[in-house]
């Protein structure tokens, strides 16, 4: 047992003397803000990094208080411990890779995206106005059309000196609808997820279903094209397409999804360019990504449902 793992399993046994602790697995990797303990299989505690990401933690405990248990995918109970600290009930199962699904029957992958396709439904449905959530913040991804014009002006000056000059017009395609259109951006806020990659989504292999939605640190009102982006950028627009039929409102988001997607993977290359300068490469990931998106502008003919 390493320090940081002694130090926080010594943490738990205080706090929770009660608990008998017979497995510990720890994750100090996969999470950019928090370090995760799961104990017995059955309770996940969550530690802040550093001193500001304490506030993802609390925000994620507030957006699971406040979305309650009323939907078709389970959502963890969340326990604040102290400021920075939180813990949740685990779900069994593993990410729903995209190999996982597509690996899948095809009467399985359609359960599996309507499965999806009702949670976000659910989520993006919650009435802005009740009085649970009046003082909702935004999520974290959030940004306008005009802050992401100039995010590309920042991005040319940081990542295009690593660029060929295919690269450099592959970009520019990518905000030229921003450009040549002023109100592409234009959405109504809803509650998001915010952070809906594969590692989030809990899947069970014995029912070949989705088991749990988990870590809502940077979810707050935002547009729900970012989610549907997310899910294009890691499964693909088939299986986009088939969540449409059950969340009809994926098709109006759907150009919105395809910039959320395509700027993804220049805003990991302007996070590495940050770190080729500062030379602190400790947040630093390789992504696995695949593709199967299609233009911005493309219409669907044939979505039947």
């Amino acid at each position: 047992m390493d320090t940081k793992e002694s130090k926080y399993v010594s943490y738990i046994k205080d706090r929770y003397p009660q608990l008998d602790i017979s497995k510990v697995e720890c994750n100090f990797t996969d999470g950019m803000h928090g370090d995760i303990v799961i104990v017995n299989e059955k309770d996940v505690f969550k530690f802040a990094r550093y001193d500001w990401s304490a506030g993802y933690i609390e925000n994620e405990v507030n957006i699971i208080k406040l979305i309650g248990r009323d939907f078709s995918i389970y959502v963890p109970k969340a326990e604040p411990v102290e400021k920075g600290i939180a813990r949740f009930n685990y779900i069994k199962g593993e990410p729903l890779y995209r190999n996982t699904l597509f690996q899948l029957g095809n009467r399985m992958q359609e359960m599996v995206a309507e499965q999806l396709a009702m949670f976000l439904k659910q989520l993006h449905s919650i009435p802005l106005k009740a009085e649970r959530i009046k003082n909702l913040s935004e999520c974290q991804a959030t940004m306008s059309q005009e802050e992401w014009l100039t995010k590309f002006e920042e991005i040319e000056r940081k990542v295009f000196p690593y660029c060929d000059s295919y690269s450099k017009e592959y970009y520019r395609q990518i905000f030229r609808p921003l450009l040549q259109d002023e109100r592409f951006m234009d959405y109504q806020p809803v509650l998001i997820h915010g952070d809906l990659m594969p590692y989030h989504i809990i899947f069970n292999k014995n029912t070949n279903r989705i088991s749990g939605i988990i870590d809502f640190g940077l979810s707050g009102l935002g547009d729900p094209a970012y989610d549907v982006g997310i899910l294009l950028d890691n499964y693909g627009e088939t299986f986009v397409k088939r969540m449409s039929r059950y969340y009809k409102s994926i098709i109006s988001y759907l150009d919105r999804a395809r910039f959320y997607a395509f700027v993804n993977n220049l805003l990991w290359a302007e996070s590495v360019s940050d770190m080729l300068v500062t030379r602190d490469f400790t947040n630093f990931r390789i992504p696995a990504k695949d593709r199967d998106i299609m233009p911005i502008g493309t219409r669907w003919f044939d979505i039947k449902g």
